[in-house]
């Protein structure tokens, strides 16, 4: 269970009480019996990751972004056709380019030449039961 810190509104008390994520608390202040509420802290930014002062290369960030989206839409895919790819990042290449169920559940694509390709196939389908 997550600890969250309290702070009393009235003497400005902390405490640390355990609770679950969904959960909320009735504690009272020992000291002055006031009510409790989260305290977060101070938050910080660095000025690192302001936009106006750093060197973020937001095309770069959008291009990914947009691959991640891909990705996510070919793995939901491929699930629902009951077809459990080794990870969401890539899903979209294996989607397109794999011939085989069993290369997208390895999670490698079978390049080289035919012969090539059809020993690494035989030995995915008796790794994976095909």
């Amino acid at each position: 269970m997550p600890l969250y810190s309290y702070r009393c509104d009235d003497c400005y008390e902390m405490y640390d009480i355990r609770h679950g994520f969904y959960e909320t608390t009735n504690h009272v202040c020992n000291s002055c019996e006031g009510e409790l509420n989260k305290h977060y802290g101070d938050v910080v930014i660095s000025a690192s990751c302001m936009p106006t002062r750093s060197d973020i290369n937001f095309d770069k960030s959008h291009k990914k972004e947009a691959l991640q989206s891909k990705d996510m839409a070919a793995y939901k895919r491929l699930r629902k056709e009951g077809i459990q790819p080794k990870q969401i990042d890539g899903s979209a290449n294996m989607e397109s380019h794999a011939q085989s169920k069993y290369e997208i559940t390895a999670g490698t694509l079978l390049q080289g030449k035919t012969s090539e390709k059809k020993r690494k196939e035989r030995a995915l389908n008796d790794v994976l039961g095909g």
